[in-house]
């Protein structure tokens, strides 16, 4: 009965969704779902994951992508852990479009390939992550952590739980043969500028028209850049907010999501 519940009012916004839902549904266990027209297997343990369950994950990205995308467009979903935007990107694109997911995590990225190939959706998903060099790089997650989100920076009492390949953006789009990335989406836990500096050439010849990006202030001091300083990176490039942005916020604790155009 709470299953059907949830799924009745998934797509509905209203104040104090997540408050409310959070009390009725189960902490944990696994919930065989629709999201955005595709079947997700989501683990209720996780918060990431039992937000997108309840329908309280990212409200307002979420309408500022479904928004933008149209049919056709090529889509690349850095970050994808298990396929939110993906499912997303796939339920506006159609089957004329294309999408390329990146996750480095491996739990994150066993759901999201079984995920994209269950539904048959348009996408190839890699198991790696985007850097500024071709390499290596480890993956770190806090033990106390309810999301699986790992991060490629090194932190105190965070432990190392994996090894992956690299690559930059650049020879990614080359490989892969796109000439033009309509939407770029990208949240990496701070690691975004070396992302940024790995698709240079992308982003300086217009390669990539638009951007939703993470601006998490306290991971980026952590590599010795800033929510300041990634905006003036993606500014210089010639980019512009696409809604109103609270710029208060980006160096504060808050994390900020920016759609970015061209």
């Amino acid at each position: 009965m709470v299953d059907q519940l949830i799924a009745l009012i998934r797509s509905v916004r209203f104040r104090g969704k997540y408050r409310l839902l959070n009390l009725v549904a189960p902490k944990q266990g696994i919930r065989r779902t629709q999201i955005f027209g595709s079947r997700f297997e989501l683990d209720l343990a996780d918060w990431i994951q039992r937000s997108i369950y309840l329908g309280t994950f990212e409200p307002q990205e979420t309408r500022l992508v479904s928004a933008f995308l149209t049919p056709g467009m090529t889509v690349i979903d850095v970050g994808a852990n298990v396929g939110y935007y993906t499912a997303l990107a796939a339920s506006r694109v159609g089957s004329e479009g294309r999408i390329f997911v990146i996750e480095p995590e491996a739990r994150a990225f066993a759901q999201l390939a079984k995920m994209i190939a269950t539904n048959h959706l348009p996408a190839r998903a890699f198991n790696i992550g985007l850097g500024e060099a071709n390499g290596e790089a480890h993956l770190y997650q806090s033990p106390e952590s309810r999301n699986n989100t790992p991060t490629m920076i090194a932190h105190g009492g965070f432990a190392p739980t994996a090894t992956v390949p690299i690559r930059k953006l650049d020879d990614c789009l080359d490989e892969w043969k796109v000439t033009h990335v309509d939407l770029l989406k990208i949240d990496v836990e701070g690691w975004e500028p070396r992302v940024f500096d790995g698709g240079s050439q992308a982003l300086s010849s217009g390669r990539i028209g638009a951007i939703l990006c993470e601006f998490n202030d306290p991971w980026l001091r952590t590599t010795g850049s800033s929510a300041q300083a990634l905006w003036k990176q993606l500014t210089g490039f010639g980019f512009r907010p696409a809604h109103n942005v609270d710029f208060d916020r980006l160096s504060g604790k808050s994390v900020v999501n920016c759609l970015l155009v061209r």
